[in-house]
């Protein structure tokens, strides 16, 4: 398994209470950490205030409609949940003081010593995680399936036996905070402008989304579409290209799925 590297000092600050982050602030708190929740949302929010009985419970110090500026200067660490932006004030406050900021899915890798297959890319990466899901169990392999998709992956944190790879989607809004973040085997399906009310610039979405690359080493694998308008892709993965026609080692012609010059499928 590859190496990760250790995981940064608390206390914990995680910032954003929905799915993500709560499951986040409860795999932190099974290790032990001290950990702070906030989210600028409130109580009236039925599903907020679910989860912040859950957190506190948990031992989670949980504080509601609050931006959290203020207490990253208790943090060692701050947490992003996908859905803050990095405008958000606990992030600006955290970066001002030097505090590392890790998105959840870093963080979830950092503390998930199995394989990682991550999925990105504008559209289909949802089809795609579950499909790759879906050949792995009809293969009988084991295989959880996580990230954007539905489930956390920092609920898989301690729940996965060795052999298990982790099939991941991953969106921009997680990848933009990926520090050491390196699959085993990485897949960007396609690029168009998106999410542009909260990136700054199609050029800073396409950067995010090509971190799902940047710390691969030579042992991975990097899956990309052969006519993605990108002059580098990053990284030190093993390039495998896919497309339609000749040319990429993965391609479909006449009605078969061809790996460079074998018909795989029809």
């Amino acid at each position: 398994m590859k190496p990760r590297p250790p995981l940064t000092p608390g206390p914990f600050l995680v910032v954003g209470l929905a799915r993500s982050g709560a499951a986040a602030a409860l795999a932190l708190r099974a290790r032990g950490e001290e950990v702070i929740g906030c989210d600028a949302g409130t109580a009236r929010s039925p599903q907020l205030a679910q989860a912040a009985g859950r957190l506190s419970a948990a031992g989670v110090e949980v504080h509601l409609d609050a931006s959290g500026d203020v207490l990253a200067a208790r943090a060692g660490t701050l947490i992003k949940s996908p859905g803050v932006p990095q405008t958000a004030p606990a992030v600006r406050a955290a970066r001002a003081r030097g505090i590392p900021v890790l998105g959840e899915l870093e963080l979830a890798w950092r503390l998930i010593p199995n394989e990682f297959v991550a999925v990105t890319g504008t559209n289909g990466k949802t089809t795609t995680t579950e499909w790759i899901g879906h050949i792995y169990r009809e293969a009988g392999l084991p295989v959880g399936v996580a990230g954007n998709v539905g489930t956390a992956a920092s609920s898989l944190v301690g729940r996965l036996a060795p052999d298990v790879t982790v099939a991941c989607e991953a969106s921009s809004f997680q990848l933009e905070d990926s520090v050491a973040f390196a699959p085993e085997a990485a897949v960007l399906l396609n690029l168009s402008p998106d999410h542009l009310d909260r990136h700054p610039s199609y050029a800073e979405y396409v950067a995010a989304k090509l971190r799902v690359f940047a710390n691969q080493s030579g042992d991975d694998v990097a899956v990309a579409a052969a006519d993605l308008d990108v002059e580098d892709l990053g990284g030190c993965a093993r390039r495998v290209l896919f497309g339609a026609g000749p040319g990429p080692e993965l391609s479909e012609r006449a009605g078969y799925l061809w790996w460079d010059e074998e018909a795989l499928v029809r």
